[in-house]
């Protein structure tokens, strides 16, 4: 199901690209950009501000304890019995590849295509790496819970499983190091309770205590942790991963896989909030790159149109890496 994909900038095609003023996109007024979106801008589908007393929700696909589709990394595999399994950190990741201030990735890293030296990404030694697992986690769970409040509970149940099955082996050490145990205990909770849920009722604790943990466990970096080449970076890890999920989605110019297109809109709504959650440090840094980044993200999340599939894409594929790129160019001042 791969699509044709465009290769991405490297850190020299950046800094070239820079030089000759190409990343700066059109003139038009990009006012209404700057503004942090609020709860009801993710997405159109029941966005609402995705904070620690909205309660949101996992995922997970394949049914209840079922299959998994290869981690948000790219390789947990799981069984029948929904247990977790050893993950390793995928394309979405080599933003952090090891070779800069705490594996943050040197030159080159930021951008890099294909995901060379993902595999020695540690959410231990890297913030970034770690809170954007965790973010991944909130993606899933901010698709699960529009899913189950929408009446769409089938599709949610599996959603509210993958925190705890893919996305934690890779951060558990992670977290272990910051002291933030107490999410792992949360997470299986979620999971173990999804396939039981009816309504949004049955989940919304178990929901809220894990969405309060990550949270939690995303504060343990502190402000350092959390600099504009950090935010850049998580922000870039999900886009990417986004992107891939569509690709993965599509088969001939049709959707396939209903669940990768729903984790790909979840990652990009996690991206927006986490983002607008940072306006005050990018803005600081650089306005202007702020209304660009703001507007390529824009145009990238229009590829989700709603929480299920269009009948035709409203982007192919080949567009949608076209966009992540240009969303690349557009936080490149904040990484250099």
């Amino acid at each position: 199901m791969k699509n044709q994909k465009l290769k991405l900038w490297t850190g020299i095609g950046v800094a070239t690209l820079l030089a000759s003023g190409t990343v700066v996109a059109d003139d038009r007024d990009q006012e209404g950009h700057g503004q942090m979106m609020q709860a009801d801008a993710h997405g159109g589908e029941g966005g609402e501000k995705y904070t620690e007393e909205a309660g949101e929700g996992g995922e997970h696909h394949g049914g209840e304890g079922g299959e998994l589709h290869g981690g948000e990394g790219g390789e947990s595999h799981g069984g029948e019995d929904g247990e977790k399994h050893a993950a390793t950190p995928g394309p979405a990741f080599s933003y952090f590849a090891a070779g800069g201030k705490g594996g943050e990735g040197g030159e080159g890293g930021e951008g890099g295509e294909g995901g060379e030296g993902a595999g020695t990404v540690s959410a231990v030694t890297s913030d970034g790496a770690y809170v954007a697992m965790l973010t991944m986690m909130q993606g899933h769970l901010m698709e699960a819970r529009e899913l189950i409040k929408s009446g769409d509970v089938a599709d949610g149940r599996p959603h509210l499983t993958h925190p705890w099955i893919e996305l934690y082996p890779m951060v558990e050490a992670g977290l272990e190091h910051r002291g933030q145990k107490a999410l792992g205990e949360h997470l299986e909770e979620l999971a173990e309770d999804a396939g039981q849920v009816q309504n949004w009722g049955d989940i919304n604790q178990s929901f809220r205590n894990a969405w309060v943990a990550i949270e939690q466990a995303i504060q343990a970096v502190g402000d350092e942790g959390q600099n504009e080449k950090t935010v850049s970076r998580v922000t870039l890890a999900l886009a990417k991963k986004a992107v891939m999920e569509y690709d993965e989605a599509l088969d001939d110019g049709r959707f396939v896989a209903v669940h990768e297109y729903q984790d790909g809109r979840g990652f990009v709504l996690a991206a927006r909030d986490y983002l607008d959650s940072h306006k005050k440090v990018l803005q600081q840094r650089n306005k202007e790159a702020w209304r660009h980044a703001v507007k390529a993200l824009d145009e990238l999340q229009s590829a989700w149109p709603g929480l299920n599939p269009p009948t035709q894409p409203v982007m192919s594929v080949s567009d949608l890496y076209s966009a992540q790129a240009r969303l690349e160019l557009a936080l490149a001042p904040y990484l250099y």
